[in-house]
Protein backbone atom coordinates (compact mmCIF):
# COMPACT_ATOMS: atom_id res chain seq x y z
CA UNK A 1 0.00 0.00 0.00
CA UNK A 2 1.57 3.24 -1.14
CA UNK A 3 1.47 6.38 0.95
CA UNK A 4 -0.44 9.47 -0.02
CA UNK A 5 0.75 13.03 0.39
CA UNK A 6 -1.59 13.35 3.38
CA UNK A 7 0.08 10.34 5.02
CA UNK A 8 3.51 11.85 4.44
CA UNK A 9 2.37 15.17 5.84
CA UNK A 10 0.96 13.47 8.97
CA UNK A 11 4.17 11.49 9.50
CA UNK A 12 6.27 14.63 9.08
CA UNK A 13 4.07 16.57 11.51
CA UNK A 14 4.17 13.74 14.05
CA UNK A 15 7.95 13.47 13.88
CA UNK A 16 8.41 17.25 13.90
CA UNK A 17 6.21 17.75 16.99
CA UNK A 18 7.87 14.96 18.98
CA UNK A 19 11.43 15.89 18.06
CA UNK A 20 10.62 19.58 18.51
CA UNK A 21 9.72 18.88 22.15
CA UNK A 22 12.87 16.78 22.60
CA UNK A 23 14.99 19.47 20.93
CA UNK A 24 13.61 22.12 23.28
CA UNK A 25 14.47 20.08 26.37
CA UNK A 26 17.92 19.24 25.01
CA UNK A 27 18.51 22.91 24.26
CA UNK A 28 17.63 23.75 27.88
CA UNK A 29 20.14 21.14 29.06
CA UNK A 30 23.00 21.79 26.63
CA UNK A 31 22.69 25.57 26.31
CA UNK A 32 26.02 26.13 28.09
CA UNK A 33 27.81 23.67 25.78
CA UNK A 34 26.65 24.74 22.34
CA UNK A 35 29.44 25.07 19.79
CA UNK A 36 27.46 27.25 17.39
CA UNK A 37 25.21 30.26 17.64
CA UNK A 38 21.48 29.93 18.10
CA UNK A 39 20.77 30.48 14.40
CA UNK A 40 23.08 27.71 13.13
CA UNK A 41 21.96 25.40 15.94
CA UNK A 42 18.30 25.92 14.99
CA UNK A 43 19.11 25.29 11.31
CA UNK A 44 20.83 21.99 12.13
CA UNK A 45 17.89 21.03 14.39
CA UNK A 46 15.47 21.56 11.47
CA UNK A 47 17.78 19.51 9.24
CA UNK A 48 17.86 16.75 11.87
CA UNK A 49 14.05 16.69 12.08
CA UNK A 50 13.70 16.68 8.28
CA UNK A 51 16.11 13.76 7.87
CA UNK A 52 14.35 11.84 10.66
CA UNK A 53 10.99 12.33 8.92
CA UNK A 54 12.53 11.19 5.61
CA UNK A 55 14.04 8.05 7.17
CA UNK A 56 10.68 7.27 8.81
CA UNK A 57 8.79 7.64 5.52
CA UNK A 58 11.34 5.69 3.46
CA UNK A 59 12.27 2.88 5.86
CA UNK A 60 10.04 2.49 8.91
CA UNK A 61 6.28 2.93 8.32
CA UNK A 62 4.00 0.37 6.62
CA UNK A 63 4.13 0.85 2.86
CA UNK A 64 7.59 2.43 2.95
CA UNK A 65 9.69 1.96 -0.19
CA UNK A 66 12.62 0.45 1.75
CA UNK A 67 10.61 -1.18 4.53
CA UNK A 68 12.59 -4.45 4.28
CA UNK A 69 15.78 -2.47 4.99
CA UNK A 70 14.47 -0.81 8.16
CA UNK A 71 17.53 -1.84 10.20
CA UNK A 72 19.74 -0.09 7.64
CA UNK A 73 17.54 3.01 7.95
CA UNK A 74 17.89 3.03 11.73
CA UNK A 75 21.68 2.69 11.45
CA UNK A 76 21.85 5.54 8.92
CA UNK A 77 19.72 7.70 11.22
CA UNK A 78 22.01 6.99 14.20
CA UNK A 79 25.09 7.98 12.18
CA UNK A 80 23.40 11.17 11.04
CA UNK A 81 22.28 11.99 14.59
CA UNK A 82 25.78 11.51 16.00
CA UNK A 83 27.25 13.72 13.26
CA UNK A 84 24.73 16.53 13.87
CA UNK A 85 25.09 16.40 17.66
CA UNK A 86 28.89 16.45 17.34
CA UNK A 87 28.63 19.60 15.24
CA UNK A 88 26.34 21.31 17.74
CA UNK A 89 27.38 20.11 21.23
CA UNK A 90 30.68 19.98 23.09
CA UNK A 91 31.13 16.50 24.47
CA UNK A 92 32.66 13.08 23.91
CA UNK A 93 31.30 10.78 21.22
CA UNK A 94 30.02 8.26 23.78
CA UNK A 95 28.25 10.93 25.83
CA UNK A 96 26.49 12.13 22.68
CA UNK A 97 25.63 8.54 21.71
CA UNK A 98 24.09 8.06 25.17
CA UNK A 99 21.73 11.04 24.89
CA UNK A 100 20.78 10.11 21.29
CA UNK A 101 19.87 6.56 22.34
CA UNK A 102 17.93 7.88 25.35
CA UNK A 103 15.98 10.21 23.05
CA UNK A 104 15.34 7.39 20.59
CA UNK A 105 13.99 5.14 23.35
CA UNK A 106 11.67 7.80 24.71
CA UNK A 107 10.34 8.60 21.22
CA UNK A 108 9.61 5.00 20.19
CA UNK A 109 7.95 4.32 23.56
CA UNK A 110 5.55 7.19 22.91
CA UNK A 111 4.77 5.80 19.46
CA UNK A 112 4.33 2.29 20.90
CA UNK A 113 1.82 3.44 23.52
CA UNK A 114 -0.15 5.29 20.84
CA UNK A 115 -0.08 2.15 18.64
CA UNK A 116 -1.48 -0.27 21.24
CA UNK A 117 -4.12 2.23 22.40
CA UNK A 118 -5.27 2.61 18.77
CA UNK A 119 -5.47 -1.17 18.40
CA UNK A 120 -7.39 -1.54 21.66
CA UNK A 121 -9.97 1.06 20.60
CA UNK A 122 -10.30 -0.63 17.18
CA UNK A 123 -9.19 2.55 15.46
CA UNK A 124 -7.73 2.44 11.99
CA UNK A 125 -4.10 2.12 13.09
CA UNK A 126 -2.99 2.17 9.46
CA UNK A 127 -4.32 5.70 9.05
CA UNK A 128 -1.48 8.14 9.64
CA UNK A 129 -3.94 10.82 10.74
CA UNK A 130 -5.16 8.58 13.55
CA UNK A 131 -1.63 7.67 14.54
CA UNK A 132 -0.59 11.30 14.54
CA UNK A 133 -3.45 12.33 16.87
CA UNK A 134 -2.73 9.46 19.28
CA UNK A 135 1.02 10.11 19.31
CA UNK A 136 0.53 13.81 20.04
CA UNK A 137 -1.93 12.96 22.84
CA UNK A 138 0.57 10.55 24.45
CA UNK A 139 3.35 13.11 23.96
CA UNK A 140 1.31 15.72 25.83
CA UNK A 141 0.75 13.28 28.73
CA UNK A 142 4.42 12.26 28.67
CA UNK A 143 5.84 15.82 28.62
CA UNK A 144 6.17 16.26 32.44
CA UNK A 145 8.32 13.12 32.61
CA UNK A 146 10.43 14.33 29.69
CA UNK A 147 10.92 17.68 31.42
CA UNK A 148 11.97 15.99 34.68
CA UNK A 149 14.39 13.62 32.99
CA UNK A 150 15.91 15.82 30.29
CA UNK A 151 15.49 19.47 31.24
CA UNK A 152 16.05 19.06 34.97
CA UNK A 153 17.96 15.91 35.85
CA UNK A 154 20.14 15.67 32.75
CA UNK A 155 20.92 19.37 33.00
CA UNK A 156 22.64 18.67 36.33
CA UNK A 157 24.86 16.13 34.59
CA UNK A 158 25.63 18.63 31.83
CA UNK A 159 26.47 21.41 34.30
CA UNK A 160 28.90 19.08 36.09
CA UNK A 161 30.92 18.80 32.87
CA UNK A 162 31.74 15.18 33.58
CA UNK A 163 34.90 13.88 31.95
CA UNK A 164 34.61 10.38 33.34
CA UNK A 165 35.58 7.19 31.54
CA UNK A 166 32.28 5.43 32.20
CA UNK A 167 30.69 7.48 29.36
CA UNK A 168 32.50 4.85 27.27
CA UNK A 169 30.19 2.17 28.66
CA UNK A 170 27.03 3.83 29.99
CA UNK A 171 25.56 4.19 26.48
CA UNK A 172 25.11 0.40 26.46
CA UNK A 173 22.08 0.77 28.78
CA UNK A 174 19.86 2.70 26.30
CA UNK A 175 21.27 0.57 23.46
CA UNK A 176 20.09 -2.62 25.15
CA UNK A 177 16.66 -1.21 26.05
CA UNK A 178 16.14 -0.22 22.40
CA UNK A 179 17.20 -3.68 21.18
CA UNK A 180 14.69 -5.30 23.54
CA UNK A 181 12.04 -2.88 22.31
CA UNK A 182 12.83 -3.66 18.68
CA UNK A 183 12.86 -7.44 19.16
CA UNK A 184 9.77 -7.72 21.39
CA UNK A 185 7.40 -4.78 21.00
CA UNK A 186 7.99 -4.03 17.31
CA UNK A 187 7.68 -7.72 16.46
CA UNK A 188 4.41 -8.14 18.41
CA UNK A 189 2.61 -4.91 17.53
CA UNK A 190 4.10 -3.78 14.23
CA UNK A 191 5.08 -6.88 12.27
CA UNK A 192 2.85 -9.78 13.34
CA UNK A 193 -0.09 -7.54 14.22
CA UNK A 194 -1.48 -9.71 17.04
CA UNK A 195 -4.73 -8.75 18.73
CA UNK A 196 -4.23 -6.03 21.34
CA UNK A 197 -5.96 -6.33 24.70
CA UNK A 198 -5.85 -4.31 27.95
CA UNK A 199 -2.91 -6.42 29.12
CA UNK A 200 -0.90 -5.41 26.08
CA UNK A 201 -1.52 -1.73 26.78
CA UNK A 202 -0.48 -2.19 30.40
CA UNK A 203 2.65 -4.07 29.30
CA UNK A 204 3.76 -1.39 26.85
CA UNK A 205 3.09 1.41 29.34
CA UNK A 206 4.98 -0.46 32.07
CA UNK A 207 7.86 -1.05 29.64
CA UNK A 208 7.88 2.65 28.86
CA UNK A 209 8.06 3.58 32.54
CA UNK A 210 10.68 0.90 33.18
CA UNK A 211 12.83 2.42 30.43
CA UNK A 212 12.33 5.86 31.95
CA UNK A 213 13.28 4.47 35.39
CA UNK A 214 16.47 2.91 33.95
CA UNK A 215 17.57 6.27 32.57
CA UNK A 216 16.53 8.13 35.73
CA UNK A 217 18.58 5.79 37.93
CA UNK A 218 21.52 5.96 35.51
CA UNK A 219 21.58 9.77 35.66
CA UNK A 220 21.25 9.71 39.44
CA UNK A 221 24.23 7.34 39.58
CA UNK A 222 26.23 9.74 37.43
CA UNK A 223 25.32 12.64 39.72
CA UNK A 224 26.20 10.72 42.88
CA UNK A 225 29.46 9.51 41.36
CA UNK A 226 30.38 13.09 40.45
CA UNK A 227 29.51 14.33 43.94
CA UNK A 228 31.64 11.57 45.43
CA UNK A 229 34.62 12.42 43.23
CA UNK A 230 34.14 16.14 43.94
CA UNK A 231 34.03 15.46 47.69
CA UNK A 232 37.32 13.55 47.45
CA UNK A 233 38.90 16.38 45.45
CA UNK A 234 37.66 18.95 47.98
CA UNK A 235 39.04 16.87 50.83
CA UNK A 236 42.40 16.67 49.05
CA UNK A 237 42.31 20.43 48.49
CA UNK A 238 41.53 21.09 52.14
CA UNK A 239 44.29 18.69 53.17
CA UNK A 240 46.77 20.45 50.89
CA UNK A 241 45.64 23.82 52.20
CA UNK A 242 46.04 22.67 55.80
CA UNK A 243 49.51 21.28 55.00
CA UNK A 244 50.55 24.64 53.55
CA UNK A 245 49.08 26.45 56.55
CA UNK A 246 50.90 24.11 58.93
CA UNK A 247 54.17 24.70 57.10
CA UNK A 248 53.76 28.48 57.19
CA UNK A 249 52.66 28.50 60.83
CA UNK A 250 55.68 26.36 61.67
CA UNK A 251 57.93 28.91 60.03
CA UNK A 252 56.08 31.68 61.86
CA UNK A 253 56.57 30.01 65.26
CA UNK A 254 60.22 29.43 64.45
CA UNK A 255 60.58 33.10 63.49
CA UNK A 256 58.83 34.25 66.68
CA UNK A 257 61.05 32.01 68.79
CA UNK A 258 64.16 33.30 67.05
CA UNK A 259 63.02 36.92 67.43
CA UNK A 260 62.46 36.40 71.15
CA UNK A 261 65.93 34.94 71.50
CA UNK A 262 67.48 37.78 69.55
CA UNK A 263 65.66 40.33 71.69
CA UNK A 264 66.92 38.57 74.78
CA UNK A 265 70.49 38.67 73.44
CA UNK A 266 70.23 42.29 72.24
CA UNK A 267 71.42 43.70 75.63
CA UNK A 268 74.60 41.67 75.35
CA UNK A 269 75.12 42.81 71.78
CA UNK A 270 74.75 46.46 72.85
CA UNK A 271 77.33 46.00 75.59
CA UNK A 272 79.72 44.43 73.09
CA UNK A 273 79.17 47.23 70.58
CA UNK A 274 79.69 49.82 73.33
CA UNK A 275 82.96 48.11 74.22
CA UNK A 276 84.21 48.41 70.64
CA UNK A 277 83.17 52.10 70.56
CA UNK A 278 84.93 52.94 73.87
CA UNK A 279 88.04 51.20 72.65
CA UNK A 280 87.72 53.01 69.34
CA UNK A 281 88.15 49.63 67.66
CA UNK A 282 86.40 50.46 64.40
CA UNK A 283 87.75 47.43 62.58
CA UNK A 284 86.56 45.07 65.31
CA UNK A 285 83.16 46.84 65.39
CA UNK A 286 82.73 46.36 61.64
CA UNK A 287 83.55 42.66 61.89
CA UNK A 288 81.18 42.20 64.81
CA UNK A 289 78.29 43.98 63.06
CA UNK A 290 79.01 42.06 59.86
CA UNK A 291 78.54 38.80 61.73
CA UNK A 292 75.47 40.08 63.58
CA UNK A 293 73.38 41.33 60.62
CA UNK A 294 72.82 37.94 58.87
CA UNK A 295 71.56 36.42 62.11
CA UNK A 296 68.78 39.02 62.30
CA UNK A 297 67.88 38.85 58.61
CA UNK A 298 68.01 35.03 58.21
CA UNK A 299 64.63 33.29 58.14
CA UNK A 300 62.62 36.49 58.01
CA UNK A 301 59.36 35.75 56.15
CA UNK A 302 58.45 38.29 53.53
CA UNK A 303 54.79 38.54 52.60
CA UNK A 304 54.10 38.33 48.85
CA UNK A 305 50.57 39.71 48.85
CA UNK A 306 47.89 40.78 51.31
CA UNK A 307 45.51 37.93 50.55
CA UNK A 308 46.29 35.28 53.15
CA UNK A 309 45.40 32.17 51.09
CA UNK A 310 47.20 33.35 47.96
CA UNK A 311 50.17 34.48 50.06
CA UNK A 312 50.54 31.08 51.75
CA UNK A 313 50.35 29.21 48.43
CA UNK A 314 52.70 31.58 46.61
CA UNK A 315 55.31 31.42 49.38
CA UNK A 316 55.08 27.63 49.47
CA UNK A 317 55.68 27.24 45.74
CA UNK A 318 58.32 29.98 45.77
CA UNK A 319 60.27 27.80 48.20
CA UNK A 320 59.66 24.71 46.08
CA UNK A 321 60.84 26.54 42.94
CA UNK A 322 63.99 27.74 44.68
CA UNK A 323 64.76 24.22 45.88
CA UNK A 324 64.27 22.85 42.35
CA UNK A 325 66.37 25.56 40.70
CA UNK A 326 63.40 27.03 38.84
CA UNK A 327 63.26 30.79 38.36
CA UNK A 328 59.97 32.16 39.69
CA UNK A 329 58.81 35.74 39.08
CA UNK A 330 55.76 36.84 41.05
CA UNK A 331 53.72 40.00 40.68
CA UNK A 332 50.72 39.71 43.01
CA UNK A 333 48.60 42.69 44.02
CA UNK A 334 45.81 40.95 45.87
CA UNK A 335 43.91 41.74 49.04
CA UNK A 336 40.57 40.28 50.07
CA UNK A 337 38.47 38.71 47.29
CA UNK A 338 34.97 38.58 48.81
CA UNK A 339 33.26 36.90 45.84
CA UNK A 340 35.70 33.97 45.58
CA UNK A 341 35.85 31.35 48.34
CA UNK A 342 39.15 30.38 49.94
CA UNK A 343 38.63 26.82 48.69
CA UNK A 344 38.28 27.93 45.06
CA UNK A 345 41.22 30.31 45.39
CA UNK A 346 43.31 27.44 46.69
CA UNK A 347 42.24 25.28 43.72
CA UNK A 348 43.16 28.01 41.23
CA UNK A 349 46.59 28.94 42.56
CA UNK A 350 47.52 25.48 43.85
CA UNK A 351 46.74 23.52 40.67
CA UNK A 352 48.18 26.07 38.26
CA UNK A 353 51.42 26.51 40.21
CA UNK A 354 51.82 22.77 40.74
CA UNK A 355 51.34 22.18 37.00
CA UNK A 356 53.78 24.96 36.12
CA UNK A 357 56.54 23.66 38.40
CA UNK A 358 55.90 20.10 37.24
CA UNK A 359 56.31 21.25 33.61
CA UNK A 360 59.64 22.88 34.48
CA UNK A 361 60.99 19.92 36.46
CA UNK A 362 63.82 18.06 34.80
CA UNK A 363 64.85 21.00 32.64
CA UNK A 364 68.44 22.23 32.63
CA UNK A 365 69.42 24.76 35.30
CA UNK A 366 68.11 28.17 34.35
CA UNK A 367 65.80 26.81 31.66
CA UNK A 368 62.82 26.39 34.01
CA UNK A 369 60.97 29.67 34.40
CA UNK A 370 57.53 30.43 35.85
CA UNK A 371 55.95 33.87 35.77
CA UNK A 372 52.84 34.76 37.82
CA UNK A 373 50.75 37.90 37.51
CA UNK A 374 47.71 38.34 39.73
CA UNK A 375 45.73 41.46 40.52
CA UNK A 376 42.29 42.84 41.27
CA UNK A 377 40.75 45.17 38.71
CA UNK A 378 37.74 46.48 40.51
CA UNK A 379 35.83 43.34 41.46
CA UNK A 380 37.51 41.22 38.79
CA UNK A 381 40.31 38.78 39.56
CA UNK A 382 42.89 38.69 36.77
CA UNK A 383 45.35 35.81 36.88
CA UNK A 384 48.03 34.79 34.40
CA UNK A 385 50.56 32.01 34.84
CA UNK A 386 53.04 31.08 32.14
CA UNK A 387 55.90 28.63 32.24
CA UNK A 388 58.48 26.96 30.06
CA UNK A 389 57.93 23.28 29.31
CA UNK A 390 59.53 20.40 27.45
CA UNK A 391 56.89 17.65 27.36
CA UNK A 392 54.39 17.40 24.50
CA UNK A 393 51.00 19.05 25.06
CA UNK A 394 48.21 16.48 24.61
CA UNK A 395 44.96 18.12 23.49
CA UNK A 396 41.91 15.99 22.55
CA UNK A 397 38.39 17.29 21.98
CA UNK A 398 39.15 20.53 23.81
CA UNK A 399 40.55 18.72 26.89
CA UNK A 400 44.17 18.77 28.03
CA UNK A 401 45.37 15.29 28.93
CA UNK A 402 47.90 14.60 31.64
CA UNK A 403 51.49 13.71 30.75
CA UNK A 404 51.82 11.85 34.08
CA UNK A 405 48.91 9.40 33.72
CA UNK A 406 46.25 8.33 31.23
CA UNK A 407 43.18 10.52 31.13
CA UNK A 408 42.28 14.19 31.39
CA UNK A 409 44.58 16.37 33.47
CA UNK A 410 42.89 16.79 36.85
CA UNK A 411 44.57 20.13 37.62
CA UNK A 412 43.35 22.09 34.61
CA UNK A 413 39.97 20.34 34.77
CA UNK A 414 39.50 21.47 38.39
CA UNK A 415 40.53 25.01 37.50
CA UNK A 416 38.08 25.06 34.57
CA UNK A 417 35.22 24.04 36.88
CA UNK A 418 36.03 26.90 39.26
CA UNK A 419 36.12 29.35 36.35
CA UNK A 420 32.75 28.06 35.11
CA UNK A 421 31.33 28.35 38.63
CA UNK A 422 32.00 32.10 38.64
CA UNK A 423 31.04 32.50 34.95
CA UNK A 424 34.58 33.59 34.22
CA UNK A 425 36.86 33.27 31.20
CA UNK A 426 39.77 30.87 30.87
CA UNK A 427 42.18 30.91 27.95
CA UNK A 428 44.96 28.39 27.44
CA UNK A 429 47.63 29.02 24.81
CA UNK A 430 51.08 27.65 24.06
CA UNK A 431 53.87 27.66 21.55
CA UNK A 432 57.00 25.52 21.42
CA UNK A 433 58.47 27.11 24.54
CA UNK A 434 55.81 28.78 26.70
CA UNK A 435 52.56 27.39 28.13
CA UNK A 436 50.19 30.13 29.32
CA UNK A 437 46.93 30.13 31.28
CA UNK A 438 44.90 33.32 31.55
CA UNK A 439 41.88 33.59 33.86
CA UNK A 440 39.35 36.34 34.46
CA UNK A 441 36.78 35.94 37.25
CA UNK A 442 33.94 38.45 37.42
Amino acid sequence: MSMTLVDMACITLRVACCLGVFAFFLFCSFQSRLKLGYGKTAALAFFYIAVTAAVTILFLVPGAVFREYNILGICLWLLMAVAVFRLVIKGSAFEILFIILVTLNLYVNIVAIAKVIGNLLNLDSAAETTKMVLVLAVLAAYTPLLWLLMAKLYKQVIDFRLSLSFWNYIWIIPALTYLIFYVKIVNDYWITGVHTGPGDVVFVILWSFATYAFFYVTLQMLIQAYKGITAVQQAETVSAQLTLQKEQYGKLLESIEKTSRLKHDWRHHLLSINGFVEAEDIKGLKEYVKELIPEYIEGKEISICRNHIADVILRHYAGAAEAAGIRLDISANLSEIPDVSDMDLCILFGNLLENALEACSGMEDGAGHVEIQAEMRGKQLVLQIQNTYQRDVILKEGKYYSTKHSGVGIGLSSVEKVVDKYHGIMRVSYDRIIFKVQILLF
